[in-house]
């Protein structure tokens, strides 16, 4: 049974659609820069808040990277970090313990403020004990539900971090384990540096105003419809300082329940946007014709997943691994992927993706052909009763409303469960994702963070259980920390395989597919192919306009 929380069901008329895209059509015609007709782009990631202390979802992630600077960033066409607020970054001991990094001395904020090692130091403390302060109230029976503070932000990323300081223009490092993929974790928006002056230690800002000093100023913000931004001539940086303004569009779903990728696809049909970087409806990107003159295409292997996540505490519906078990091989990615994904995805079977020192199989060799009266006599053996039923909610994502169903008809199918479907505004579903009472199950996208297998395994499995699945493995936290030590990744590949083997053996969660990723824009626009890749920056200053 499917029930949608916002608004009315799928289905609208061309008519509507067309004046639905057309909603907010004067901001094209907005100038900035001198004059400049800013390059409009479009997407299906609305940031959930742009505030890195809080913020921790691929929307958020992607226009921060925009705004803000890390100590180190990453370059089209190099999966290793490099220097961008920093002077220089490294290792001072061979134990992988010690990480210290120069701050550039010509650095300001977006006010005008100097950046300062002691901001630097600010912003990593501070996404610690905002998370600290939400696992503080989860505990605290005394605070209403409503009233605690929820988001643990990106902290899982800096679990390894024991404390940082300054050795007079130096951050240093100290970390209470070796930790290889460090340097990654300090290129990312979890290393974002704020102006201590501007943000509270314990409150995430939420006004929508940024004081960075990244590569684009925010002049305007409207949280899920649109960002402006106008190139910053105080960065500096790894990169140039940006040609052209930008206005990212954001799509999101309707009131009336049309979804975010038929009003992007309308968009674009309509020649509203330069750059269409979200996902549009399968059946559109299907038909997409890479040879037409009328448009660039860009095509690339996306480490972004999609994910069947379980609540794995004790008294959740879906506690007992072996209900999990039967679930996975009731799962048929190759009919999610061709009839609901149009062939726009890959199958999935390990929560490592193609392209990933580490990618393996062991879904598909643990979970398939089984007989469902095995399956049935699986479940009884382990005291439940038939069929098992929970709750599977969903959000925001290319077709989700018809993978729900379909995943909903799979695991069904032969009385095994009894699945309630439901749907989630965004804004919702986040908070209680990672609230002290998750859903049952949850179908969720996942981006990396970083170009490495540890952003699939040390962050979903680990004891920072991003996901807040609750699950937990001894054997697993081992292996992970071996990983962390070993800074040639590719000696650490089967360490990665043999981590995801017991997850599969658990199954806190069910990888369903691999994305394809493909950008399109106007002929007179450069610079696509660079804009994503696996690193979570969002390299809007690379488009130009010819």
């Amino acid at each position: 049974m499917r029930r949608i929380r916002a608004g009315a069901a799928i289905g609208i008329g061309l008519a509507v659609l067309l004046v639905a895209g057309a909603v907010g059509g004067w901001w094209f015609f907005r100038s900035g820069d001198g004059g400049q007709e800013p390059i409009v782009v479009g997407s299906t990631s609305a940031p959930a808040l742009v505030d890195p202390g809080a913020a921790y979802d691929a929307g958020s992630w992607a226009l921060m990277s925009n705004l803000y600077q890390s100590l180190l960033t990453f370059v089209p066409g190099q999966e290793k970090p490099v220097p961008d607020a920093a002077e220089s970054c490294g290792f001072t001991d061979t134990e992988l313990t010690v990480f210290r990094c120069r701050l550039r001395d010509d650095l300001t904020f977006s006010n005008g403020d100097p950046i300062t090692p002691e901001d630097v130091v600010f912003s990593y403390e501070r996404v610690l004990a905002m998370a600290e302060r939400a696992r503080r109230e989860a505990g605290d029976d005394s605070i209403p539900d409503e009233d605690k503070f929820v988001s643990t932000g990106p902290a899982a990323l800096l679990s390894t971090l024991e404390a940082v300081r300054i050795d007079d223009r130096d951050i240093v490092f100290e970390l209470n384990q070796p930790d290889a993929t460090f340097p990654f974790i300090v290129a990312g928006s979890a290393g974002a540096i704020v102006d201590r002056d501007s943000y509270e230690e314990l409150e995430p800002r939420t006004d929508g105003q940024v004081v960075g000093s990244g590569p684009y100023l925010l002049t305007g913000f409207e949280p899920g419809v649109l960002a402006e931004l106008e190139p910053n001539p105080r960065y500096r940086g790894a990169a140039e300082v940006p040609a052209f303004p930008i206005t990212v569009r954001y799509f999101q779903q309707a009131e009336d329940g049309t979804p975010a990728e038929r009003l992007l696809a309308e968009a674009w049909q309509a020649g509203e946007l330069d750059v269409n970087d979200g996902r549009m409806p399968p059946q559109v990107m299907a038909e997409i014709n890479t040879s037409d003159p009328d448009f660039r295409v860009s095509e690339s292997a996306d480490g972004t997943v999609r994910l069947l996540a379980f609540n794995t505490r004790e008294g959740a519906p879906m506690a007992n691994e072996t209900a999990r078990q039967v679930a996975a091989t009731l799962i048929d990615r190759e009919a999610i992927s061709r009839h609901v994904q149009e062939d726009t995805v890959e199958p999935l079977y390990s929560l490592i993706p193609v392209g990933f020192t580490g990618h393996g199989t062991p879904y598909y060799d643990q979970y398939r052909d089984r007989d469902p009266d095995e399956l049935r006599a699986e479940l009884e053996e382990a005291g439940l009763e038939v069929p098992v039923a929970f709750h599977l909610a969903y959000s925001r994502g290319a077709a989700s409303n018809e993978e729900a169903d379909l995943i909903e008809r799979q695991l069904e199918a032969d009385g095994l469960f009894e699945v309630e479907v439901e749907y989630y505004d965004w804004h919702e579903f986040i908070p209680t994702v990672y609230g002290q009472r998750p859903f049952d199950a949850y179908l969720i996208g996942w981006s990396p963070d970083f170009p490495d297998p540890a952003t699939f395994t040390d962050t979903l499995l680990g004891p920072g259980d991003t996901l807040n699945t609750g699950y937990h493995n001894d054997v697993i936290d081992e292996l992970i920390a071996r990983t962390q030590a070993e800074p040639d990744r590719g000696r650490a590949a089967e360490d990665f395989r043999v981590i995801h083997e017991h997850a599969a053996d658990e199954v806190p969660i069910i990888p369903i597919w691999q994305e394809k990723h493909i950008t399109i824009s106007r002929p007179d626009i450069t610079g696509i192919q660079h804009l994503s890749t696996n690193s979570g920056v969002w390299r809007l200053w690379e488009l130009r306009r010819i």
